[in-house]
């Protein structure tokens, strides 16, 4: 049970630090512009986009920024988390087990509560925004869940329940993480390798 309870909570760190690490871009380059408008206005159609890949990298910051300030207060709640759980499960106590749990549940949601108070207007910024908002949705539910199922003897839906859930996290990391991929290419692309010189 203790090192189940290490690794749940070691888990749901490594998530939190995914879901947070790098915003992305889900739909990399969405094109609004019609044929008619382009050969209609060109010259505004481009400064259009030049406004809006503005207000989109303005928004990235605002992402990439908001990620640095949350990083050192999840981290310190995530080592709190683990401290209590593991003090709890020692201890055998499942009422400071679920005390463990419902406050760092209250630390995601106040994380989850600070990027809905991020404004944002870019799709792709607002997309990983909300993917972002889903995967610490999902790993706060499937905390809840887990502590179900280690806590108890679990029922077979209770289970059944624990791993669809953990198959959703799964899929929204993977979604996230490629969105993030997109959108960190977009914003900062990798430097050209220079060729090497000959000696």
């Amino acid at each position: 049970m203790n090192k189940f309870t290490k690794i749940s909570a070691t888990a749901l760190f490594a998530l939190f630090l995914t879901a947070c690490d790098k915003p992305a871009d889900k739909a990399a380059d969405t094109k609004t512009d019609s044929a008619a408008q382009t050969q209609s206005a060109p010259v505004k159609t481009e400064a259009a986009k030049a406004d809006t890949n503005t207000d989109e990298a303005a928004d990235y910051k605002k992402l990439v920024d908001w990620n640095k300030s949350q990083e050192q207060a999840q981290l310190q709640a995530q080592q709190k988390f683990q401290q209590d759980l593991v003090a709890a499960v020692q201890a055998k106590d499942n009422k400071k087990v679920q005390e463990a749990i419902d406050t760092f549940n209250k630390s995601v949601q106040s994380t989850i509560a600070s990027l809905d108070a991020l404004d944002v207007k870019a799709d792709s910024v607002k997309s990983v925004k909300e993917q972002t908002k889903n995967v610490l949705n999902l790993a706060s539910s499937l905390l809840v869940e887990q502590a179900n199922v280690s806590l108890a003897s679990p029922s077979e839906a209770q289970q059944k329940v624990y791993l669809e859930k953990a198959e959703k996290l799964k899929d929204a990391m993977l979604e996230l993480q490629k969105q993030s991929v997109a959108l960190e290419q977009k914003f900062n692309p990798a430097p050209a390798v220079p060729a090497q010189q000959a000696k």
